[in-house]
């Protein structure tokens, strides 16, 4: 017994297991796939060069710079760093549509 004060028990029985269960883990890994499957439909909206300075900047491990891109596209800096807002705007809006509709596709399913 652990306690000398009456109240019984095994050291085992005063263990937390601050480990996630598993039905919280298989949800996380459903909602990764979900928001995956999300970002690249959303890529899917976007022209290939957008597509392009968009995975180059925000997706490599390595990131282009603009200078680089630039010069790929014959374009200014500033004009890739425009090109980059306006993709990731885009891909940022279909994104959030395309969860919206999972979790409504979801909760349609539940009742």
């Amino acid at each position: 017994p652990i306690r000398d004060d009456g109240e019984a028990g095994e050291w085992q029985d005063w263990l937390v297991d601050n480990s996630p269960n598993q039905e919280a883990i298989m949800a996380e890994h459903e909602e990764f796939d979900h928001r995956r499957q999300a970002l690249t439909g959303a890529i899917g909206v976007l022209n290939p060069r957008e597509r392009r300075i968009f995975e180059a900047r925000r997706l490599a491990d390595d990131p282009m710079t603009l200078e680089d891109l630039a010069a790929e596209f014959g374009v200014s800096r500033e004009r890739v760093r425009q090109i980059e807002v306006r993709a990731f705007e885009k891909v940022q809006s279909a994104v959030k549509g395309t969860i919206a509709r999972q979790e409504q596709a979801a909760l349609e399913a539940a009742h």
